[in-house]
């Protein structure tokens, strides 16, 4: 078996891993996907907690779980830096699991999954390489799944892929923690705290429009 079969039949199986996941939770479990029904489910397995917001987080874009649910709940239980850490692991994780799996299947399959996006970020990746990519990552409202797949298509090597999610995952991980320790205990500092940080987020957000751009 060549390896490109090989890597191909690994990333048919994490699918197929991912997809029973999403029964799973989506159909079968009859769970309130609320962050405090997260946190508290998580809670249960004791020190087996952070294993599991890793392995959520690592399988997110599989499950179809929206990443600020599980990082409220992450931030919830676990306190905003812990928490945050938890997060980008999993984020991380995560990331390199669609770069292999696009990688493995090709081009034609991440075009018929995004379609034009794919010729945008192909522009944006050749043009603005790995400080661009840490700094999108870093932006806590852009969506990372598309571009993640695309860097897999591209001739980016996994290495530098790898560093520069690594740079932008935790700044973007700890706004949403924060605003689940906010949420969890609206103390007034952690109130102030998290808005400030949000207040921050969105301002990057903003700033960062001219990411988004090719020319």
């Amino acid at each position: 078996m060549t390896r490109r079969r090989i890597e191909r039949a690994l990333s048919l199986a994490v699918v197929a891993l991912g997809a029973g996941g999403f029964y799973w939770l989506h159909v079968r479990s009859g769970l309130e996907w609320k962050p405090e029904v997260l946190r508290d489910h998580v809670a249960a397995l004791g020190v087996f907690g952070p294993l599991a917001f890793v392995a959520i987080m690592a399988l997110r874009p599989l499950l179809v779980l929206p990443s600020w649910l599980v990082l409220f709940a992450c931030g919830m239980l676990f306190g905003p830096w812990l928490g945050a850490l938890y997060g980008a692991i999993g984020a991380f994780l995560g990331g390199v699991l669609i770069f292999g799996i696009a990688r493995a299947f090709g081009r034609d399959a991440v075009q018929s999954r995004i379609g034009g996006a794919l010729r945008i970020f192909d522009e944006l990746l050749a043009a603005r390489g790995v400080p661009w990519l840490a700094l999108y990552t870093a932006v806590p409202i852009s969506p990372l799944t598309p571009i993640y797949a695309s860097a897999g298509v591209s001739r980016m090597p996994l290495a530098p892929f790898c560093g520069a999610i690594a740079v932008g995952l935790l700044p973007r991980t700890s706004v949403f923690t924060f605003a689940g320790r906010a949420a969890a205990e609206p103390s007034l500092a952690n109130l102030v705290v998290a808005g400030a940080i949000i207040a921050l987020a969105i301002a990057l957000t903003w700033g960062a429009r001219g990411l988004f751009r090719t020319s």
